[in-house]
């Protein structure tokens, strides 16, 4: 037992003498090994694989993303009394929500924002992409080649693909994730060729998927990136960097309100005999008739309730009774409470702020607002990682040297 004892010493007197920096490296691998790990089981729920894992397994990640996130803070000894308050004030308010809506994803969600304090963005992105993207192939190749189960729906005529995951939709929104956060990190390097890619991918969705609101986020996005793009390279042979006009950001910090408050508002006064209502209720595909049932059967709670929902996914059989929150700001304020709903509006906003100065950022952004309106993945941060950045760390000095850098 000497032994022991004395290998338990050693270590403890190399841990104290370890630097600060050292250790706060560490916590940042222990938060970014454990998120990683998160999103690998995570994601696969979205799929057809229906990985047997152990049934234990979920809740050892969520303690090992609790232990990790006490780990980081308490090496980083933060100082900074707001942000120590809006972090209590998240994780609070998103355990409370959780014990009245049911809802699990509050409780990590809560501890990876915390987590991701002084975290370089690009680092959790590259994180996301390193998962993502080979989960996302394979599963691919799996559903293609009778691996696992790819269904097939049909709307009318229009076969509707899911390529292993469980619903065309769920696949198309991983797409569109993915391929904001390689634009977050391409940024005016990215090449026309995987502009080329983003196109293919629009048409994808409509060959095979007939996913028509992804189509129209993704052709938003594939603009913005071209449009950055080219601004970015005329400011650069100017030697400057493209930041965007105060009218630009003056609507992006405003869209998110305004996106949040038409939907909710359109959806609880909905009225089928208006004719511009009934016309956009076809055109979001039953979203707004959808949205009104909700209202009708349940009043907004300070801290969210249990909603059940019948919806599509994970098989072909008609759904009887169909029941969906689609649109994510109808979904968080109605399931997770007005206290959450505040919060998710409140880190959009603080992640916009951070990001004016960052147009790919704001880009990035813009396209979760957008893309939220009509489908509810903005609180599940296997798809939206933006979510989790209102605490990372955002180096605008050293975006701008690499844009200026790659302009030349």
């Amino acid at each position: 037992m000497n032994w022991i004892k004395q290998i338990n010493n050693k270590v403890e007197e190399r841990w104290i003498n370890s630097s600060y920096e050292f250790k706060c490296n560490l916590s940042e691998i222990f938060f970014l090994g454990i998120f990683a790990v998160w999103l690998i089981l995570t994601y696969s729920w979205t799929t057809m694989a229906h990985i047997p894992w152990p049934p234990f397994f979920y809740f050892c990640v969520q303690i090992g993303i609790g232990l990790v996130v006490l780990f980081r803070y308490m090496v980083m000894r933060t100082s900074d009394i707001k942000k120590i308050l809006f972090i209590l004030l998240v994780i609070g308010s998103f355990i409370i929500a959780r014990r009245y809506s049911g809802v699990d994803a509050l409780l990590e969600t809560g501890f990876l924002i915390a987590g991701a304090n002084d975290i370089d963005y690009r680092k959790i992105l590259k994180v996301y992409l390193i998962v993502e993207i080979p989960t996302t192939i394979c599963t691919m190749i799996a559903g293609y080649t009778g691996v696992i189960t790819d269904l097939v729906y049909h709307r009318g005529e229009q076969v509707r693909m899911s390529f292993g995951f469980v619903y065309p939709t769920d696949f198309a929104a991983g797409i569109i994730f993915m391929v904001t956060a390689w634009g977050v990190l391409r940024q005016v390097r990215c090449t026309w060729i995987e502009i080329g890619l983003m196109i293919i991918s629009v048409v994808l969705f409509e060959k095979y998927c007939d996913v028509r609101n992804s189509e129209i986020v993704m052709m938003i996005l594939i603009i913005c990136v071209v449009y950055l793009k080219i601004r970015n390279k005329l400011a650069a042979k100017k030697g400057k960097e493209y930041t965007p006009s105060l009218l630009l950001k003056i609507l992006c910090l405003v869209a998110p309100y305004g996106l949040a408050g038409f939907m909710i508002l359109v959806s609880r006064f909905y009225r089928p005999d208006i004719e511009w209502m009934a016309k956009l209720n076809t055109l979001f595909s039953t979203r707004l008739s959808l949205g009104k049932e909700v209202f009708d059967r349940y009043d907004i709670q300070i801290w969210g309730q249990d909603i059940p929902m019948r919806g599509n996914g994970g098989s072909t059989e008609v759904v009887a009774d169909y029941f969906f929150i689609d649109s994510s700001y109808v979904n968080i304020l109605m399931r997770l409470g007005l206290v959450a709903f505040i919060l998710v509006m409140l880190i959009i906003s603080i992640i916009m702020i951070k990001s004016l100065n960052h147009p790919y950022m704001l880009m990035a952004m813009a396209i979760v607002c957008i893309h939220s309106v009509m489908e509810h993945h903005m609180f599940e941060v296997y798809y939206d990682v933006f979510l989790m950045l209102p605490l990372a760390k955002f180096d605008v000095k050293d975006i701008g040297k690499r844009q200026r850098k790659c302009g030349n």
